[in-house]
């Protein structure tokens, strides 16, 4: 296996992280629930006013001045589209009309000549802003009750600072970081319930971008720093974070996020040497090759593994109907869009699974994990057998 460099140029780099940065600031600036609801209410209450050309002006003082997400307010703003604008024109007339003079009007041509047209433009106006404030009320509402508040909210603070390791890859790295780290369930469970107090090396075989290396990486900085939660199980304490991945661009992402935190290796776990390890992660792996390779990458880890080792495996339960249905539809979307045509997937039923490991040398326990998601993923912590296997 070979550690990945860093490519390219510092400037080149450098530059881009100021522009990634950039972006990142306007994504997320104003990002609470309260904040957000907010700035969708006025951003499509500045979409009713009638002062095209304005608009994104009127989007970026409101959030300078109120410490808004302008991005967000923006796009809210832009919902109000030529399509609607018709029957929305009429609807703020009318109720100008109302405000101003107690009655609805009752719409004629001659509403358009010079000594009409400015008072016609009142009511436009007049209309606009109490529309405007009902539209922009009912959809932050419906922002705020749609965005529930985090169940915890200490474990999305380390969500969000190892996402940002990715912001000088870009943001569609960024934004896969925080999406898969706050959404996949097996994230929180391997830090609140398989890692805590975990000594020694914890090797990640298919790490990917290095997501779990770089929460792991967060919650030992955390815990460092003094700033751990206490109420929380205790942080790990490995003293090597050791990745393999066998595409060299994907491994870059990892290096680049985790610097010297971690090492990146590049190779086929299934046949080059693997470092000993004390804990060791097959997330979302072992399907993803042939039947009698998956007996041949066990047979590495055990052997790489101390009697004390664990072994953590995320894969889908083929007897799990429909939402294995949908695990099978999204690893095949993933290979159709990423162009590997010929992917070919192995899954297990959960009990083959179990049988598998077993077979190989590990005590296997199942759990479910797949709660909050369509998907019939388990999570199988595995201890080392002891009975002379």
């Amino acid at each position: 296996m070979t550690t990945v460099p860093l490519a390219g140029s510092a400037r080149a780099l450098s530059r881009a992280s100021r522009l990634q940065r950039a972006i990142h600031a306007l994504r997320t600036e104003g990002d609470t629930r309260g904040r957000e609801s907010v700035a969708i209410g006025v951003g499509l209450m500045v979409g009713c006013t009638p002062f095209w050309g304005v608009h994104f002006g009127l989007c970026w003082l409101a959030g300078v001045a109120f410490r808004l997400n302008r991005l967000k307010m923006y796009l809210a703003a832009n919902v109000i589209n030529p399509l609607i604008v018709p029957p929305l024109f009429y609807a703020e007339v009318q109720a100008g009309s109302f405000v101003r003079r107690g009655h609805f009007l009752t719409l004629a041509w001659d509403m358009l000549t010079p000594d009409r047209i400015w008072e016609f433009g009142a009511d436009l106006v007049v209309g606009s802003v109490v529309v405007g404030v009902i539209v922009g009320a009912i959809g932050g509402f419906v922002t705020y009750a749609a965005r529930r508040p985090a169940r915890d909210p200490f474990f999305q603070l380390l969500v969000r600072r190892a996402s940002d390791r990715y912001l000088d890859s870009g943001i569609t790295a960024w934004e896969f970081a925080r999406g898969k780290l706050s959404g996949d369930p097996v994230y929180a469970a391997a830090l609140t319930a398989e890692f805590p107090a975990a000594t020694g090396t914890l090797l990640d075989i298919g790490c990917g971008q290095g997501l779990t290396l770089a929460l792991v990486a967060e919650a030992q900085d955390t815990a460092a720093q003094g700033t751990w939660d206490t109420t929380r199980p205790d942080p790990p304490q490995f003293s090597r974070l050791v990745g393999v991945e066998l595409r060299p661009r994907v491994a870059g992402i990892a290096v680049r996020a985790l610097e010297h935190e971690a090492e990146v290796l590049t190779g086929d776990a299934r046949v080059a040497g693997l470092p000993r390890a004390d804990m060791v992660l097959l997330f979302d792996v072992l399907h993803m090759m042939p039947e009698a390779d998956q007996r041949e990458l066990l047979k590495a880890v055990r052997a790489a593994m101390p009697p004390t080792g664990r072994l953590l495996v995320r894969e889908a339960d083929a007897d799990a109907g429909w939402r294995f249905r949908m695990v099978r539809l999204g690893n095949t979307l993933k290979a159709l869009v990423t162009g590997h045509w010929r992917q070919r997937f192995h899954f297990r039923s959960q009990a083959d699974w179990r049988r598998l490991l077993y077979e190989e040398g590990f005590a296997p326990h199942v759990q479910p994990m797949g709660d909050g998601t369509p998907f019939a993923n388990v999570l199988i912590s595995a201890g080392v057998r002891t009975d002379g296997r």
